[in-house]
């Protein structure tokens, strides 16, 4: 269904057209009625205004203001020369309106309540003459144009809901923040672009919290969630334009920073980071916790994210190692000579594939 607020805005508008032809079409001679029938109208506009929007899509709610609209129109405005035409437009108008039911089974039954309506209306004035009877089947043929375009909308909307349940989340569903999944793929492409631009240089922050597990051990899975969800917040504060935090998995974060000159660069954000992230936490009781924090740079030797990323995560234990609440930048030096060369041979490889392209 479209959205509820849109929704609103669409009823409002017909019901304010409505509004409009009725008193146009109300003679002189019926002006007495018109104080009690523009009480009745008013309750079912401030009604459609301020119902709550779980109520204003509710097939229910929209099926009286429609047929309440219906009712006033064909029991107050006789049928005459100069009002037929103007009758035909309200109903018009009032199938316009019953085709934004969300069930096409309740779209079918104030359709043809409203039709049938129209008919006895005609029948009890005597005027069921091959011109009007010939209306009938003109409203019933609008009522099935309507009707098409209901099956279509729907149908419409369904493959549109299922090709986004299809698609997979980029969200980490307990902090809102980019999954593992989705942090890679914007390093992969940082590191594209790197290619383009060798000027455009960016790091890694792989973040292990500080005294998370006894705090999770002691106070339960619920304070922890706590944590780690208040902590997600700090990290974006703590973002520049651009850069992206995510969830690595269980209390580990990933950051990953655009446009960085330098080292001091990712340094700077780093400090920041640790000195939010000391402030105590309010979880049911105040609790605290550090960081240890690990610093790769896209001017490593790599040949794709995870060579990153594990390069930051062997810096972040580094951090541990020297005290924890700190941060290590990684080099070249810190790594394995097996996987160095490796490397080596993986980005020549790649490089040479490129250039042969």
């Amino acid at each position: 269904m479209m959205k509820i607020a849109s929704f609103r805005g669409y009823l409002l508008l017909l019901q304010v057209i409505f509004l409009t032809l009725y008193g146009a079409l109300l003679q002189p001679s019926e002006l007495g009625i018109a104080g009690g029938v523009s009480f009745l109208l008013a309750i079912l506009t401030i009604l459609a205004f301020i119902v709550p929007l779980p109520w204003l899509g509710a097939p229910w709610f929209h099926s009286m203001l429609t047929l309440g609209n219906g009712w006033i129109l064909l029991a107050t405005i006789p049928h005459a020369p100069g009002t037929e035409p103007g009758m035909i437009g309200a109903l018009t108008l009032l199938l316009a309106m019953a085709s934004y039911l969300s069930s096409i089974p309740h779209f079918v039954i104030v359709s043809s309540l409203l039709i049938g309506g129209y008919g006895w209306s005609l029948y009890q004035a005597d005027l069921l003459q091959t011109s009007t009877v010939l209306l009938l089947p003109a409203f019933l043929s609008i009522t099935l144009v309507f009707l098409s375009k209901m099956g279509v909308f729907q149908a419409e909307i369904q493959r549109l809901t299922d090709d986004k349940s299809r698609q997979p989340s980029t969200k980490d569903p307990l902090t809102g923040l980019a999954n593992r999944a989705h942090f890679l793929e914007q390093v992969g492409r940082s590191i594209q672009n790197r290619y383009l631009n060798r000027n455009c240089h960016f790091a890694i922050l792989f973040i292990d919290l500080d005294g998370f597990k006894p705090i999770n051990d002691k106070l339960g899975h619920k304070a922890g969630d706590a944590v780690l969800q208040q902590t997600a917040k700090r990290l974006q504060g703590c973002m520049r334009k651009g850069d992206l935090v995510g969830r690595y998995g269980g209390d580990e974060f990933t950051v990953l920073l655009n446009h960085v000159k330098s080292p001091a660069d990712a340094a700077h954000v780093a400090e920041t980071i640790l000195s939010k992230l000391r402030s105590p936490l309010d979880v049911g009781e105040s609790v605290a916790v550090g960081a240890s924090i690990g610093i790769a740079m896209s001017t490593n030797l790599h040949e794709g994210p995870e060579d990153l990323l594990r390069d930051a995560d062997g810096a972040m234990y580094r951090a541990k190692a020297q005290g924890k609440n700190c941060y290590v930048i990684s080099d070249e030096s810190a790594i394995e000579k097996a996987d160095l060369k490796d490397r080596w041979k993986r980005v020549a490889r790649m490089n040479w594939s490129v250039g042969g392209q």
